[in-house]
């Protein structure tokens, strides 16, 4: 090391660049193939087409349209190239005497560090500036011109930064380690796991601390927590300025820190799989805790397990993922198990849990006061109309003060309630408050459904309820509705209501019914009471929908006067029905049979049954049976494209049923 300057070497750029030229190559003909050579392909096979039409308005409301154009095979190739560039310019630090060899060369090392991130700069910028001339080049000879010459500069700019910072992150990493595999790997671990062991301690968390809100944590996480779910969302959302000057920051912070770490990395390090002391425990320790918390969830959630297994999914997950982790640090199948390092790690574990009881506690009780809130949403994933995950879609909120007394009344005894996911149907709900002091507050609870129906019916009967939430309310509010369309059971193809008065008086029909009746956001019954289902299409990126049950009387007698009477869906309009005997799980695949695949009828079934006429008798069935449940008895009636079916168990089963199969 007699050089003492940190420069660029000429002689050791070009020593570099020859190792990865052929990458470079790659990326460009890779570049190449999804950008201007797969346009001038889309062109020449449209061109003469006479349904051509042109890709504009597909382009319209993009960041960037050349990103748009192929976005899966860009970042796969903007998250590959880059990554196997930096593995194959530090590959000269897996192997001794290739390591000995560059440390015997006259120069610093911070001279060697800096070559390594001009060369993998200039090769990853190369192929981007002549797939921005190829395509420049061919932009006066597309018939659909999508994308302007100033798009192209942009998608450069973007794209190098994307690469630079995944080459940074490489280089970063593989100071740190001594097997070129194991660098490709811990580099995509590094970026992605952090914020899954994150996402997953919020999901083991809610084992412990009732209504954490789940939900609004894990979609902020996964979107912005890790790189790769940030770059699937940039052409719908691109960088703001505060994300282009934290990843600058971030990168800049690795560039340091490599140099710092590769003045103090031994040279014989190379046969160390993790090169520092210090990050070996945080290899070791950070992912035996990524599989520890995977495999408690699968006991829990995949297998259905109680806290027990819970447990011993945790202790499964840590024996397995601390074994073979330490394998690969010791590079040997033949462990000599470290078993202190082992238990250290369940007592620092154990010993977590203490303060997360201690905070749980005022978590879970903490109800805002009425009086302090501003507004407050209250959703759930068990509706119609589910406004938690449509794009730039804002969510339906209560300001009214007595709406949300009520809200805050849910919300205690959602505290309380303990939900059984074996017992009927559950589903979340979601509540966000807006504090008058600016701040929010945000539970998810886990419910069972009949218990959200009887805690929110005061609320849904509200007239402000009804007003933020329910569609038939929603779709007036505005100028953007179409037409409504009408399904149900009993007709195979959808009505279509356009004329303006027609749809002003069956709209002014429901809310006449919504006057007596309570709103069924929060709380739809899958009934097969339902007499059909009304879409209210919007110009927008999503619809409403609202359904229609035997009680909206005034709705029906629309239909019935507007001649769509014959469209509904209603028990006492049916003739028959079949009631069949369950003879177990071989019955219900035959029962799928029916159903699904309409490949034979009930009648064809070897099992006990009987028809029912009586129309007291059919409505009673429905409203006893659970549609497509499976149950002790099963109930065949016909709809539009053949069969559906109800499920009435033994013990809720009527007398005039269960006399007959005695």
């Amino acid at each position: 090391m007699k050089s003492g300057i940190l420069l660029w070497n000429k002689g050791l750029f070009r020593q570099q660049l020859r190792a990865i030229t052929w990458i470079g190559v790659f990326l460009s003909l890779a570049l190449a193939i999804m950008l201007p050579l797969s346009m001038f392909i889309r062109e020449m096979t449209f061109r003469n087409d006479q349904f051509y039409a042109g890709y504009s308005s597909m382009y319209g409301d993009v960041l960037n349209p050349l990103m748009d154009f192929s976005l899966p095979f860009q970042l796969m190739a903007f998250c590959s190239f880059p990554v196997l560039i930096g593995i194959i310019l530090l590959n000269f630090m897996t192997n001794k005497s290739a390591t000995d060899f560059f440390h015997s060369l006259p120069f610093k090392r911070g001279t060697i560090l800096t070559n390594v991130y001009i060369t993998g700069a200039i090769t990853l910028f190369v192929p981007l500036v002549i797939t921005g001339i190829l395509t420049a080049v061919l932009y006066p000879f597309l018939t659909d011109q999508f994308y302007a010459i100033s798009d192209i500069f942009s998608w450069i700019g973007l794209s190098y930064l994307i690469m630079l910072f995944m080459f940074i992150l490489t280089v970063a990493i593989g100071i740190f380690v001594g097997n070129a595999l194991l660098h490709g790997a811990l580099t995509y671990t590094v970026i992605i796991v952090p914020a899954l062991i994150i996402l997953l301690a919020l999901t083991n968390l809610q084992y412990y601390v009732q209504g954490l809100a789940l939900t609004t944590y894990t979609e902020t996480l996964l979107t912005n927590g890790i790189f790769f779910g940030r770059l699937i969302e940039l052409t719908q959302t691109p960088f703001s300025l505060l994300e282009y000057l934290v990843y600058t920051l971030i990168a800049a912070a690795l560039v340091a820190f490599s140099y710092f770490a590769y003045a103090k990395r031994p040279s014989e390090a190379t046969d160390q799989t993790i090169v520092f002391p210090f990050f070996r425990y945080v290899f070791l320790y950070s992912l035996t805790l990524f599989v520890m918390l995977i495999s408690g969830f699968y006991f829990t959630e995949i297998q259905q397990g109680s806290f027990m297994w819970t447990v011993v999914g945790y202790v499964l997950g840590a024996f397995i993922a601390y074994t073979v982790l330490q394998m690969i640090l010791q590079k040997t199948l033949r462990l000599s198990w470290p078993w202190k390092g082992f238990v250290l790690y369940g007592v620092m574990i154990t010993l977590l849990i203490i303060p997360v009881n201690l905070v749980a506690g005022f978590y879970e009780n903490k109800v805002p006061e009425a009086s302090a809130v501003e507004s407050v949403e209250i959703m759930s994933p068990n509706s119609r109309n589910n406004y938690m995950h449509i794009e730039g879609m804002q969510a339906p909120s209560l300001s009214d003060p007595e709406a949300i007394e009520m809200v805050t009344a849910v919300h205690d005894q959602l505290v309380d309630h303990t939900y059984n996911r074996l017992s009927g149907d559950w589903s979340s709900v979601t509540i966000d408050y807006t504090l008058e002091d600016g701040s929010t507050l945000s539970r998810e609870y886990n419910v069972n459904h009949d218990f959200l129906k009887e805690v929110t019916l005061e609320l849904r009967s509200t007239q402000a309820f009804k007003e933020a939430y329910d569609p038939v309310y929603l779709a007036t509010k505005r100028d953007d509705l179409n037409y409504i369309l009408f399904y149900s059971n009993a007709n195979g193809e959808p009505i279509r209501i356009a004329d303006e008065e027609e749809m002003e008086s069956l709209i002014a029909a429901m809310k006449a019914d919504l006057e007596v009746l309570p709103s069924e956001e929060l709380a739809l019954d899958w009934s097969p009471q339902s007499a059909g289902e009304l879409q209210f299409s919007m110009n927008l990126p999503y619809d409403y929908h609202a359904g229609i049950t035997k009680d909206h009387e005034n709705t029906i007698e629309w239909m019935d006067e507007n001649g769509y009477g014959d469209a509904l869906f209603l028990p006492e309009n049916l003739e028959e029905v079949t009631v069949a005997k369950s003879e177990g799980d071989e019955f219900f695949r035959e029962v799928d049979t029916v159903v699904y695949e309409n490949r034979i009828s009930p009648e064809e079934l070897d099992v006990p049954m009987i028809t029912i006429t009586d129309q007291e008798q059919i409505e009673e069935l429905f409203d006893l049976g659970d549609s497509n449940s499976y149950g002790d008895y099963v109930i065949f009636y016909r709809v539009n494209d053949g069969y559906s079916f109800l499920g009435i168990n033994e013990s809720e089963a009527p007398e005039f049923i269960t006399r007959q199969f005695d």
